[in-house]
């Protein structure tokens, strides 16, 4: 379909609705209800057709390309509708990159988009100026917002106060200071959940049915440092830092209480003494078919014992439960690595991979992703000034029309190791894993995969790193694997699993091809 390029070409065109809040519930000038009407005015003044399709979500607009609603929405794009129609420029998205994606992904299926308070289409080219000034002004504005949020509470926490909302014994002092404060009233309950928790004789659920203190929030109180009479920023990151609050010198749980709560707390989550081992093997590269990321997290049960577990952040039709153990996942990814496929065979298909010239051009694929960088930096340069309007739209226009131009048939990668190399690489690799802790096994696993595409208890794709494609990862891994389950004593048989790995036909192809 032919995009409309101007405003009087809108009418009898199918529209869809883009409504997004910062929080659900969200009520100010630009909340829902606001869209809407906006929304509504546009249907009207142009004679589009209202097709009834909406996306309403409430998300962040620095990251609500992540989300599933934003996917499904690039998805039914062209085919559902053809003008998607969002009340204010705020309203959909305010990261630069995710607006100018979103922008190119649309036109290319036959969408545009309709800011419907500035009466901007994207697909004007008399309006792409103003288009890209208002979706810089939309990240521009956000990371201001963010850095003013960040400085309050920075300056909040050199007063010992770590900012947000008061927790059980604390309150918050009137305006304009609104200090955190010892609440003496609530205090001692807070005090008695460190006191018989420290015991070692009751869980947390049964301090909720002695408190009614839901346990979630009992396990938070029992956690923060501030009962200790200490403020900590940025927790559980390389950046922590800590600095004394205000009843510091007489705090409400004094040294000696907190060190035993936390050696308890310790001991439970460990099943044993010594510090708890939570680490996610394949944090951040697990990602839906839906199109959102898999969260790594853990749970906590009865017992108080700790189960890693990687869970779906919404509901989702791919996926049968909410959340599945870390095992059913990174038992086979385990299994891949530590049986990497070094027979002969194998290492003289990746030796005759690694010799091919290196004056092969690259795939399609991979330029795709230089010039998506390329976007990212040069929307970056915009947004920090360093670029004119005109000189950012003339060279985007360049990079997009590159973008849009692209063959995509596949080049075989650009293998300049020397084989020898790459098979000594391989061969370290397997006993590095093997030797490994669970820390150092977590970045082996971001060095080999890029992304891991998951449904439900299934790997559905691997995509590995230009690094692991360099060094014939994609045909040394092995795409079925056994995993042995455990159940109660001794092993349950061997679990068979086939696991796609992205590139690896394409590089058989180019060995055949290649003689």
């Amino acid at each position: 379909m032919t995009l409309p390029r101007s405003l009087d070409e809108l009418h009898g065109l199918r529209a869809a609705r883009w409504i997004r809040e910062s929080t659900a519930g969200q009520v100010d000038r630009y909340g829902p209800a606001a869209q809407r009407e906006q929304q509504d005015r546009a249907l009207e003044r142009y004679g589009l057709v209202d097709t009834g399709i909406s996306w309403q979500v409430a998300h962040s607009g620095r990251t609500i390309g992540s989300t599933s609603a934003f996917g499904e929405m690039i998805a039914a794009a062209g085919l559902h509708f053809d003008v998607l129609l969002v009340g204010y420029v705020s309203r959909f998205a305010r990261d630069l990159r995710t607006a100018v994606n979103a922008r190119h992904d649309l036109h290319a299926a036959g969408a545009a988009l309709l800011f419907c308070d500035e009466r901007l289409l994207s697909s004007d080219e008399d309006a792409w100026e103003a288009w890209a000034r208002e979706a810089v002004e939309a990240e521009a504005y956000s990371r201001r917002l963010a850095r003013r949020i960040a400085e309050a509470y920075a300056a909040k926490f050199r007063t010992g106060d770590q900012g947000g909302s008061a927790g059980l014994g604390f309150r918050r002092t009137s305006a304009p200071e609104s200090r955190l404060a010892i609440d003496t009233g609530t205090m001692p309950t807070a005090v008695t959940l460190f006191e018989r928790y420290a015991g070692g004789s009751v869980s947390y659920r049964q301090l909720e049915a002695e408190t009614g203190v839901a346990a979630d929030a009992i396990r938070a109180i029992l956690g923060n440092p501030l009962y200790n009479g200490w403020a900590v920023r940025h927790r559980r990151s390389a950046h922590q830092v800590r600095t004394a609050a205000p009843w510091r010198s007489h705090p409400p749980v004094d040294d000696e209480l907190w060190a035993r709560v936390q050696r308890v707390r310790s001991e439970r989550a460990n099943g044993g003494g010594g510090q708890a081992r939570r680490v996610h093997l394949l944090a951040g590269r697990l990602w839906c078919t839906c199109g959102r990321r898999v969260r790594a997290d853990s749970a906590h049960q009865a017992n108080e014992r700790v189960v890693r577990r990687y869970r779906h952040p919404s509901s989702c039709p791919a996926w049968s439960q909410g959340s599945h153990v870390a095992a059913v996942f990174e038992g086979p990814v385990g299994g891949q690595v530590a049986g990497l496929r070094l027979d002969a065979a194998t290492l003289d298909r990746i030796r005759r991979l690694a010799a091919r010239q290196a004056t092969a051009p690259p795939s399609g694929e991979l330029r795709r992703h230089q010039l998506q960088r390329e976007l990212e930096g040069l929307a970056r340069s915009f947004v920090q000034r360093r670029l004119t309007l005109e000189a950012f739209t003339a060279e985007q226009a360049r990079l997009n029309a590159e973008l849009d131009g692209i063959e995509t048939a596949y080049s075989p990668p650009d293998l300049t190791t020397d084989p020898d190399l790459v098979v000594a690489t391989l061969r370290d690799l397997r006993s590095a894993w093997r030797d490994a802790d669970d820390a150092a096994r977590a970045g082996l696993v971001a060095a080999l995969f890029t992304r891991i595409t998951v449904a439900d208890g299934q790997i559905v794709k691997e995509e590995l790193t230009p690094w692991a494609r360099r060094h014939g990862l994609a045909l040394a891994l092995p795409e079925h694997v056994a995993v042995a389950r455990r159940a109660g004593v001794g092993r349950a048989p061997a679990t068979s699993y086939r696991v796609s790995i992205v590139g690896r036909s394409d590089d058989l192809a180019a060995i055949r091809r290649a003689g």
